[in-house]
């Protein structure tokens, strides 16, 4: 297997021949008013809150594997469908199941697939400046726990300049809260249990319930 950084070299020609650099271009996401947000179509975040900010680095909580990320994720992935936005999927431990999707909802989706959580963050470096992408989504709910408390607060803030300028938002999925430049941050509250798998999918994306940790920035009201 090649070294991480040229694995991430070979990551940034590929992003450049495939979607050639642009310029940022302001676009208005959500209900009209809504400000600098992307509506999910999740009521627990959608109504108090208009949605995930543009320009911000949000972390969303997952502390059980049954909690609804997998849900989260695909509601991600039909948002960003519906304003004909590109979804960047960064997987740490390459543990991304398509299959579990609609084809439609996998057209628009930039898989990254992963080998270290080292690689994750540095391909997260890499598309966090790619004008092309308006959602970047870091799955770290797999890392492992000392791979995340050796990950330095300077990184973090790295990306948060990153986007901050930027149409573009960042979600770092993580098992425990670990990124101190969150200016968003939310917990995934409830688990689901087994017989959910035998439940239709959008009634059960309607009951994610995220519940509001920390507010750095105003966010809109829907």
């Amino acid at each position: 297997m090649p070294a991480a950084p040229e694995r991430l070299a070979a990551l940034r020609r590929q992003l450049a021949e495939r979607f050639p650099t642009v310029p940022r271009t302001m676009v208005s996401f959500g209900a009209p008013g809504a400000g600098r947000t992307l509506a999910t179509g999740i009521p627990s975040l959608d109504q108090p809150c208009g949605g995930l900010p543009l320009g911000a680095v949000t972390e969303i909580v997952c502390p059980a594997p049954s909690c609804g990320s997998h849900l989260l994720l695909g509601q991600l992935l039909a948002a960003t469908r519906a304003v004909r936005s590109r979804l960047a999927l960064i997987d740490s431990t390459d543990s991304f199941d398509p299959s579990s999707f609609a084809g439609e909802l996998l057209a628009h989706l930039v898989w990254v697939r992963c080998a270290s959580t080292a690689m994750a963050l540095g391909s997260a470096d890499l598309l966090t400046r790619d004008a092309n992408l308006g959602l970047v989504f870091l799955d770290l709910r797999q890392a492992p726990v000392a791979d995340l408390l050796r990950t330095s607060s300077t990184q973090w803030y790295r990306l948060q300049r990153a986007v901050e300028p930027a149409e573009l938002t960042l979600v770092v999925a993580t098992p425990r809260t670990c990124v101190p430049s969150a200016q968003f941050r939310l917990m995934l509250s409830t688990v689901h249990r087994a017989d959910a798998l035998t439940r239709d999918r959008i009634a059960l994306s309607a009951e994610i319930a995220l519940s509001l940790q920390r507010q750095r920035l105003q966010a809109a009201a829907s």
